[in-house]
């Protein structure tokens, strides 16, 4: 098609309103909820132009981008003036069109103002893909729109030509990372480095993080343990023509952050509150001098009102402010009313430690080492310091640490055994699942250790997986060591049901990391310990299911035999399987196992 056909082409599409709005969720990786909608606008179906790409690449090179987006963001208001209110809409807003000469505000302000939408739902997304040519026009729009009321974010973060300058120098609300840096993340430590480094500054100037383009579990799964805020991308939802309020991912994402606080130090703040000292509102401010005089060792005083925390007062900005010009003359005297800071943190005992270190280093500069105030049941409990809060952090991370596999990040030996024990002790019905790989030593003599330890993870991946699909959010899985694993759950039909799943997904995963010609071989030509040349089959799965349900067992010993017996005949067995009831083994070979294709 020559230049004028498209120029006629596009001046048609416009004119006739031919544009469709289509709506992609953007999702809390934290809780599952949904944040928001972003507004993706699409040609015609049919039509040379029914790619966004290719629409907006054309009718910026022909100069009539302002129309077509001014056309965009009429349609996707237009049919988002429905939107429950709790949910925000991302509105796409090429910087050429800010910085256009015909660009006036207070067109989409008249716009929400009809179709009763609020302002402090828009936010408005800017491409970080587009060249900003005068920033000076650029930044005072974008101030144009945050006092209209609008949230804003940058889109396409770590693809544009202006890398994080623009973030650095206008405030935004969210900043959205560009799939290129998402893409494969489980397997690239340094984009992993990069994006945790983005959370901590997201974290310091009150931003949030969304991650764009997530299609593949295993960049959720990384992308979770990060502490990234939000996620978008197929794997969470496709767009489509209407707001989709229940996702599947939701469960999935709700289970992830549950296996990832299992193994997560469980500590509440309130159990490293000290009591602290406590005055009224109305106190002069010479008395908590004396009191701070009294010791070096204190550092604020928490103002309290009818047994509840109102205000807080820390020893270097209350010297600060008296040490100012007049200060000690207008203050001394006075109630700490006026000087207190009336809105200091304030948190729930029941609060867990690493989500308060979260919110305390999110505040703002001059208020981070402030102290954080703990309440009980509505009323005043003590007082933690940062030093403290920091130190216990730092505990809790080497602990953790210790406890969890270095490979897969999934709770080790000394975790399963206290999970596995706890539910003996308190009389539960419990299943276990042992599973191992068969062949796998041969696969690490044929393709080295760094393959085998992809192979090492794909399997954890596959357990984390099938607990979301079929099992419940009190079931567990932990990392023995090597390529045993375990996976806890209440009942024995659960249990086959989730054997039944790691089976199917392991069978098909495992091809991606064996050559062609090994997989039309169906083997691997190894040596075995003798030097001799010997064929073994592709890697398999062995699962061993033992539970009280069938034998009395009252200890982690004792499981670990009877997984020991079972594993050892489901691996004379060909092929991925699950073996149970030992008791029925010698009765009847054929009820050993349940193969699943």
């Amino acid at each position: 098609m020559v230049k004028e056909d498209k120029i006629r082409e596009l001046e048609q599409i416009i004119k006739g309103k031919k544009l469709r709005t289509h709506f992609q969720p953007i999702i809390s990786l934290k809780t599952g909820k949904i944040l928001g909608y972003e507004a993706l606008t699409r040609g015609p179906e049919n039509n040379l132009y029914q790619s966004p790409n290719r629409l907006f690449a054309d009718a910026k090179c022909f100069n009539m981008l302002f129309e077509l987006e001014k056309l965009a963001r009429e349609k996707a208001l237009f049919h988002a003036r429905q939107l429950d209110p709790q949910y925000k809409l991302f509105i796409n807003v090429d910087p050429c069109v800010i910085c256009d000469k015909n660009f006036t505000g207070g067109f989409t302000r008249d716009l929400i103002n009809k179709i009763d939408l609020l302002q402090s739902n828009i936010v408005i997304e800017l491409t970080e893909k587009t060249m900003i040519n005068d920033f000076h026009i650029f930044k005072n729009a974008l101030e144009h729109y945050k006092k209209e009321g609008f949230k804003l974010a940058i889109d396409d973060t770590g693809a544009g030509y202006s890398g994080l300058g623009s973030i650095v120098s206008i405030y935004f609300d969210y900043i959205k990372i560009d799939r290129s840096l998402i893409a494969e993340i489980d397997q690239n430590p340094v984009k992993q480095a990069l994006l945790e480094a983005l959370v901590i500054f997201a974290g310091q100037i009150n931003s949030q993080i969304i991650a764009e383009g997530v299609e593949q579990p295993a960049e959720l799964d990384v992308l979770i343990k990060l502490g990234i805020d939000y996620g978008q991308g197929f794997l969470i939802a496709p767009p489509v023509n209407y707001f989709q309020n229940n996702l599947p991912i939701a469960d999935y994402i709700k289970k992830l952050n549950n296996l990832k606080s299992q193994y997560q130090c469980s500590q509440l703040i309130g159990n490293i509150a000290k009591p602290g000292v406590t005055l009224t509102a109305d106190t002069e401010t010479e008395q908590a001098v004396q009191i701070f005089e009294q010791t070096n060792l204190m550092h604020s005083i928490t103002i309290i009102k009818d047994k509840k925390p109102v205000g807080l007062v820390m020893r270097d900005k209350l010297y600060y402010r008296l040490g100012k010009k007049f200060g000690y003359a207008v203050f001394m005297d006075r109630p700490l009313q006026l000087i207190m800071d009336p809105a200091p943190m304030i948190v729930n005992y029941n609060t867990p430690i690493s989500e308060v270190a979260r919110q305390a280093m999110a505040r703002k500069q001059d208020s981070v080492y402030d102290c954080i105030i703990v309440f009980l049941e509505g009323n005043y409990y003590g007082i933690v310091s940062i030093q403290t809060l920091l130190a216990q952090v730092s505990k809790m991370q080497i602990e953790e640490a210790k406890q969890l596999n270095p490979l897969t990040n999934l709770p080790g030996n000394p975790v399963i055994k206290k999970e596995v024990r706890r539910r003996l002790q308190n009389k539960e019905s419990i299943c276990v699942l042992y599973l191992d790989l068969d062949n796998f030593k041969a696969y690490n003599d044929r393709y080295g250790y760094q393959k085998g330890d992809e192979v090492i993870k794909f399997t954890a991946q596959t357990l984390t997986q099938a607990l979301w699909c079929q099992g419940t959010k009190t079931d567990f899985v932990g990392h023995i060591g090597g390529d045993d694993f375990v996976v806890v759950t209440s009942s024995i039909a659960r249990g086959e049901e989730i054997s039944q799943h790691i089976i199917n997904s392991f069978d098909r995963g495992i091809a991606d990391y064996y050559e062609q010609k090994d997989l039309a071989n169906g083997y691997i030509l190894t040596e075995n310990r003798s030097g001799r040349k010997c064929m073994l089959p592709i890697t398999s799965i062995s699962i061993a299911l033992i539970s009280n349900q069938d034998d009395d067992v009252n200890s982690p010993l004792q499981i670990s035999d009877l997984a020991a017996e079972l594993k050892k005949m489901a691996k004379s067995q060909p092929g991925s399987l699950l073996v149970r009831d030992r008791r029925k083994m010698r009765k009847n070979r054929e009820q050993l196992h349940i193969k699943f294709c």
